[in-house]
């Protein structure tokens, strides 16, 4: 039943996008949650995830322009902001993971909207989330997580342009925060065959109850849309949307799960 509501509220989605209509998308997305349709976690993962990645894919093809992807960016944007309510709603009926997760995107990766759905989810999953979002220096945040205290780190990529200075990014951050567990994911993790797999954070199975000691990730996921993949925002985008999105150009974040980040 949630997979027939989760594919029919896609298509509502789409229809809108394809008629430029932001605030008829905004209502349907909302309204599957509020009218009980869809839960949040299954309206990111199953229908906003794979929107983004779809229009980002459809961006490289040439089917769709910067603008319009752009605007499928902000619709799925304003949707995460309104629903961020219900997340602490249900965030304070969770039962306590008794973790801390840190969530940022590398130096230059402007696409933070997949990530952002990862860390709503893990805070639905009763983790304590501390999300820094965008183009975020690994010294602020080996600090950031120093300060904090927390167990892991999520660094999501949704260009694989990024994952050049991405790697030097994660030995940086796994130099200094000795016993954290760093995992990556993302747009550009997608359909990734050959990243360590300890390193791709299978979001479904960290998220879990009773999961919590599933520190290792599973390999094949990706932590932000994959929830697809950690999330992409604009990201969602490209990555199958690759791209500069949100704020620059196209994108290319298709997000948490191996693509979801």
């Amino acid at each position: 039943m949630r997979a027939d509501a989760a594919r029919g509220v896609r298509a509502q989605l789409e229809e809108r996008l394809r008629a430029n209509d932001r605030p008829g998308a905004v209502r349907i997305a909302v309204e599957a949650v509020t009218g009980e349709r869809l839960d949040i976690a299954t309206l990111y993962r199953d229908v906003l995830t794979p929107l983004l990645v779809e229009t980002g894919t459809s961006w490289q093809r040439g089917d769709v322009a910067v603008w319009q992807e752009h605007l499928a960016s902000a619709t799925v944007r304003t949707i995460v902001e309104i629903l961020y309510p219900g997340v602490l709603k249900v965030r304070a009926a969770a039962v306590p993971a008794g973790r801390k997760v840190l969530l940022a995107c590398p130096p230059e990766e402007a696409h933070d909207l997949g990530l952002r759905m990862v860390s709503d989810r893990f805070d639905m999953a009763g983790w304590t989330t501390y999300f820094l979002g965008a183009d975020t220096p690994p010294a602020q945040v080996v600090d950031a997580a120093r300060a904090l205290g927390v167990d892991a780190v999520v660094v999501s990529s949704s260009t694989h342009f990024h994952r050049v200075g991405l790697r030097a990014f994660l030995d940086e951050l796994k130099r200094h925060l000795p016993g954290v567990d760093v995992w990556v994911g993302g747009a550009a993790f997608a359909h990734d065959r050959e990243w360590p797999a300890d390193e791709l954070v299978d979001l479904d199975a960290v998220l879990r109850p009773g999961a919590r000691e599933a520190a290792s990730p599973v390999a094949g996921a990706t932590v932000a849309a994959d929830d697809g993949a950690m999330p992409t925002d604009d990201e969602a985008m490209p990555s199958d949307e690759a791209a500069q999105g949100d704020e620059g150009g196209p994108v290319d974040e298709a997000a948490p799960g191996a693509g979801e980040a």
